[in-house]
C-alpha cells in the first residue's frame, strides 16, 4: 500500500461529541460500573454527574425554548436521578466521613514534636464511630445494589432517550453559562445575606448549580473560570465545616455521654470536633464574604 495512502477511518471519523453527550456517555458508564463495585470514587462521581447533567441540560432547556416532548424526556429522566441520587448519598456520605476520620489518624501519625496528639480515648472514640459508619456503608450498598438492579435499565434507557430528543436542538458549541452562573450566586446573596450556622448548609446546595455551570464555561471563557474557582472554594470549606458538624452529632448518637455536659471528660471526639468545626466555618465565611466583595450583585 502507498505510504501516502488515508485508511478509510481517517475519513469516515465523525466529529467530537459535544460535552454534555460524552458526560451522558460517562454517566451510562458509571451506572454499569457501580452495578458491579460501588466503589467510593464510583459512587462519588455518579451522585455529582447525575446533578451536573441535569443542571446542564436545564440550563440548555431554558435557551432553547424546548418543544414539550424533550421536557417531558428530560423531566423523566431527572425524577429518576432524584431517586439514584437518594440511594447514593448514604454511601456517599459514610465514606466522606470515613475518610475525615482517616485523615485526623494520619495527621495524629505524622503529627511534628509539640503538636497536640489525639488521647486514647479519642482514638478509641474514632473506633467506635468509624465502625457504625461502615455498618452504615453496607446498608447502604444493599439499598443502592436493590435500586440499581430494579431501575438501572429503566434509568440507561431513559437517559438514552433524553440524549435523543435533546441531539437535534442542542449546538454543537454551548454559550458561556457565566452569566446563569453568576445571576444564581447574586439571587443567592440577596435571598440569605446573613449566613450563619442555620443557613450555611442551604447555601452550598443553592450554590452548587452555579458551580457546576460554571464548571461547564470555564475552559473557553475566563470570567466562568474564575467563578467555577470561587464557588469550588466555598463549595470545599462549606462542605468541610458540614462535615465536621455532622460527625459531632453522629458521635453524640453513638457514643454514650459523648458531648454531655458534666461528664469529667475533655480528651474525647466531642471538643475535637467542636474546635475544628468552629475553624471550619469561619474559613466558609471568609470565603463566602471575599467571593461576594469580588463578584457583587449589579447595582449594589
Amino acid at each position: 500500500m502507498d505510504s501516502g495512502s488515508f485508511s478509510p477511518d481517517e475519513h469516515s471519523a465523525e466529529p467530537p461529541r459535544p460535552e454534555w453527550r460524552q458526560q451522558l456517555g460517562a454517566w451510562r458508564d458509571l451506572l454499569a460500573q457501580c452495578a458491579r463495585k460501588p466503589s467510593r470514587r464510583r459512587v462519588h462521581a455518579l451522585r455529582a454527574l447525575t446533578l451536573r447533567i441535569a443542571v446542564a441540560l436545564e440550563f440548555g432547556l431554558r435557551e432553547q425554548a424546548a418543544e414539550p416532548a424533550v421536557e417531558r424526556a428530560f423531566k423523566c429522566w431527572k425524577k429518576e436521578g432524584k431517586k439514584l441520587r437518594r440511594a447514593l448519598r448514604q454511601v456517599r456520605d459514610a465514606d466522606v466521613y470515613l475518610a475525615r476520620l482517616d485523615g485526623l489518624r494520619e495527621a495524629h501519625r505524622v503529627a511534628a514534636e509539640g503538636e497536640p496528639e489525639l488521647s486514647p480515648r479519642c482514638l478509641a472514640e474514632m473506633d467506635r464511630l468509624a465502625s457504625r459508619l461502615k455498618q452504615r456503608r453496607e446498608a447502604g450498598i444493599g439499598k443502592l445494589m436493590a435500586l440499581l438492579e430494579a431501575r438501572g435499565k429503566r434509568l440507561n434507557r431513559l437517559s438514552k432517550e433524553m440524549e435523543a430528543a435533546f441531539a437535534p436542538r442542542m449546538p454543537a458549541s454551548a454559550t458561556s453559562m457565566a452569566q446563569a452562573a453568576l445571576k444564581i450566586f447574586t439571587e443567592l446573596a440577596g435571598d440569605l445575606p446573613k449566613l450563619d450556622s442555620a443557613n450555611l448548609h442551604t447555601y452550598r446546595k443553592r450554590l452548587k448549580p452555579a458551580l457546576y455551570l460554571a464548571q461547564g464555561s470555564a475552559a473557553s471563557d475566563p470570567v466562568a473560570g474564575q467563578l467555577a474557582a470561587a464557588f469550588r472554594r466555598i463549595h470545599l470549606a462549606i462542605g468541610e465545616w458540614h462535615d465536621w458538624q455532622t460527625l459531632a452529632v453522629e458521635a453524640g448518637r453513638i457514643l454514650p455521654g459523648h458531648g454531655k455536659a458534666g461528664d469529667g471528660k475533655q480528651d474525647g471526639l466531642f471538643p475535637l470536633f467542636e474546635g475544628l468545626t468552629e475553624r471550619a466555618f469561619k474559613r466558609a465565611l471568609g470565603h463566602c464574604r471575599r467571593t461576594s466583595a469580588r463578584f457583587p450583585a449589579p447595582g449594589s
